[in-house]
């Protein structure tokens, strides 16, 4: 290979190298950009957290605040696994062209010192010595600015790690103010007015159901046996509204209605993966038909926008209300568990835990009389 093509290959890895650490540095500053705008947000939904806790309807105004601060909770979380995982490529990069660097650097100091006679002169005679002259002319000015792309990049990388800092603390403040929602919000229903009653549960009746029950759809079928004192009133319709109600939890569909899951097994509702903690809503207004623990389901609420109607929603931790009650619409239903080592691991682990990963799930039904409907077609 000549010295020519050796020169020209050279300076088009410099060029390379140097466009390569320029469109990284624009993809690290954006990203860091992005994290300050969800830092920001989360300031602007704490004040308003604390606004709801003031309202003079703190549970309505709670439920929604909360809804709202979860997303942007979410929001940052994703911010700071996307800038960690832009910090641990970006030093990545620099340590794994360390070597390649220090032969660049290397070069460019070759060029400053070298005296300029002997940048002039050339074993193989004038012509050479021209050429050399117009390669070095080429390669120095891109040399010189590369190592200002780096000494960027290394910048770059210092105010990633500034911004992480912040939002990492930001995280923190926001799942403190989270924990304290969650506690004014139970508060504010135990200090509610009392929500009318349509009927009262049965004890006895409620046992013996539970008993016999062996499966969510069995216990679904039955559950309207265990009211007594119960008025013939039928209650509004909401099917004009069926496809437009809000899911009752922030999350993703896990499983659709009638998927086989790992085992085979197919259900009658859809399984939606979410937060820790998030916080589950009614969707519309509703009779709470039951409300507790049933098989293996966790704890469960069973609602009625309408007669013969019934919304099931599973494996919450917390709930709130009372059977019989009816709640208005976006009334808080309950809590989804908690991961009790989440708090105190979220700033000692890796970029997963910053990956706002849905951990816990919801299971979802959806029942008109004895047959199950798709709750895709009735949530958005």
């Amino acid at each position: 290979m000549t010295g020519k093509i050796k020169n020209n290959i050279l300076l088009a890895f410099i060029i390379l190298i140097g466009a390569f650490y320029s469109n990284s540095v624009l993809s690290q500053s954006s990203k860091a950009l992005e994290t300050i705008f969800a830092i920001e947000a989360l300031e602007v939904a704490t004040a308003d957290l604390k606004n709801a806790n003031n309202a003079k309807k703190r549970v309505k105004s709670l439920s929604q605040a909360i809804q709202s601060y979860e997303e942007t909770l979410a929001i940052l979380r994703i911010s700071i696994r996307d800038l960690s995982l832009q910090q641990t490529q970006l030093q990545n990069v620099l340590n794994n062209n360390e070597s390649e660097v220090m032969q660049l650097l290397g070069v460019l100091a070759t060029f400053q010192k070298a005296p300029i006679a002997g940048q002039m002169l050339h074993p193989g005679g004038p012509l050479a010595t021209a050429r050399s002259g117009m390669i070095i002319s080429d390669v120095v000015p891109i040399l010189q600015e590369n190592v200002e792309q780096l000494r960027d990049q290394i910048t770059t990388l210092e105010k990633l790690s500034d911004t992480q800092f912040k939002a990492q603390n930001s995280l923190q403040t926001g799942l403190s103010e989270l924990q304290k929602a969650h506690t004014n919000l139970g508060r504010a229903i135990a200090n509610r007015e009392a929500l009318p009653k349509r009927f009262s549960a049965d004890p006895k009746k409620l046992e013996l159901l539970l008993k016999a029950s062996k499966d969510l759809e069995t216990f679904a079928e039955s559950v309207q046996t265990i009211a007594i004192n119960e008025p013939s009133v039928s209650l509004p319709s909401v099917r004009e509204r069926k496809g437009s109600l809000n899911l009752p939890v922030r999350g993703k569909i896990l499983r659709k209605f009638k998927e086989a899951d790992a085992a085979g097994v197919r259900r009658s509702g859809v399984i939606l993966a979410t937060d820790p903690r998030a916080i589950v809503i009614s969707p519309t207004a509703a009779t709470i038909r039951y409300l507790g623990p049933l098989l293996d389901y966790g704890n469960v609420a069973i609602l009625e926008p309408e007669n013969g109607l019934l919304f099931v929603f599973a494996g919450m931790e917390t709930l709130y209300g009372e059977i019989g009650q009816v709640i208005p619409a976006l009334s808080p239903i309950g809590l989804m568990p908690r991961q009790m080592d989440e708090f105190d691991k979220i700033f000692k682990t890796g970029a997963d835990i910053y990956s706002g990963k849905l951990s816990e799930t919801l299971y979802v039904e959806v029942r008109s009389g004895s047959i199950s409907e798709n709750p895709l077609d009735w949530f958005k």
